[in-house]
């Protein structure tokens, strides 16, 4: 990796008897020193992407009230669209519009002793104006999960530990989150440049898709340096579950997006892999000696403190970033956000 390129990881190296080596090798390197990676030989088609893209701008193209129709806000389970500057990161607003969308499941039945993040789980909101989103963005979770999956389970095999060591915290039903994302051009140089500010991903796994306008940082050990767009390549980044489970040894590492003075209109399609709601505790997996002495403990944002619960974990973050929907459907747990207090 040079100070400007983040290193790129060939997916077919994998499944090739004579590469497979080498290509466990560069994952766990790569993990375990920036956590940030271009993913190439996904066979994921260029077709699927622009037509899941051109419907994203179609949605994005509407009319306010249009857009609104699917408003996060009616949903306790967070799922919808959210109005630029209408989510938060580290108490600031961020200059983005997204839509939310998780595994398209009925609501669980639930009571008030039950976990408050089973209420994760629950159906979409869609756009009427546009019924096509519904098939393109599901059959998009389908091929990225498939694809997450199979990462996991080579990131396992690199640690020299079964593959099947995170099956309980990946199990049935399916927990992920989509999000079809613009971030407005910034043709007003008053307006904050945060498109989403400095954080952490929460689950997994991401797997982004972004266009050509470019935005995203990573921070490393060097400061921060640009993602820049690689053609037909995801940018792929470890989230604190993958980092919590192995005492830090893989880096959930530091991102945001910054939208450049005088900046055009931008693009991005993300993939979150998430734990499932029924589990428990992030696992701590058992590392080889070797590697357990090379993990330095996870590296936990002060201004966001992990939880081992992993439900406890998602739920934080979707009651912080979304204060709208948490004072609507959450009001205990908006009065503790707002005085400041621990949250669930």
């Amino acid at each position: 990796m040079s100070a400007t390129q983040l290193p790129i990881i060939d997916l077919n190296e994998l499944d090739n008897p004579e590469t497979q080596a080498d290509f466990y090798k560069k994952l766990r390197f790569i993990a375990r020193e920036i956590g940030f990676f271009y993913l190439v030989g996904h066979n994921f088609t260029p077709e699927t992407r622009e037509q899941l893209l051109a419907i994203t701008k179609q949605f994005f193209a509407l009319p306010k009230d249009a857009k609104e129709q699917i408003s996060m806000s009616h949903s306790r389970h967070f799922r919808g669209y959210t109005a630029s500057t209408q989510e938060s990161t580290r108490n600031q607003p961020d200059f983005r519009e997204q839509i939310d969308i998780g595994e398209e499941l009925p609501a669980l039945q639930l009571t008030d002793q039950d976990p408050i993040w089973l209420n994760l789980q629950g159906p979409n909101q869609w756009p009427q104006a546009l019924p096509e989103l519904k098939t393109q963005a599901l059959a998009w979770q389908k091929e990225m999960r498939d694809i997450a999956i199979k990462l996991i389970k080579a990131f396992l095999v690199a640690l020299e530990l079964p593959e099947n060591s995170f099956d309980s915290v990946t199990a049935e039903p399916a927990q992920h989150l989509l999000k079809l994302i613009h971030y407005p051009a910034r043709t007003d140089n008053h307006e904050g440049e945060q498109g989403v500010g400095a954080h952490k991903d929460a689950g997994i796994l991401t797997l982004l898709w972004q266009d050509n306008s470019g935005g995203l940082q990573v921070e490393t050990d060097n400061g921060w340096i640009d993602v820049a767009p690689l053609e037909d390549a995801f940018v792929v980044n470890i989230g604190e579950v993958f980092e919590l489970a192995t005492n830090g040894y893989l880096r959930a590492n530091v991102h945001q997006v910054v939208r450049g003075k005088n900046s055009d209109s931008r693009y991005s399609i993300a993939y979150f892999i998430t734990p499932s709601v029924f589990a428990d505790e992030v696992p701590l997996l058992p590392l080889p000696s070797y590697l357990a002495q090379q993990a330095l403990g996870p590296d936990s944002d002060p201004l966001n403190p992990l939880f081992t619960n992993l439900g406890k974990n998602v739920i934080k973050g979707r009651l912080r970033s979304h204060l709208s929907v948490t004072r609507q459907f959450y009001p205990h747990e908006y009065e503790q956000i707002i005085n400041n207090s621990n949250i669930v």
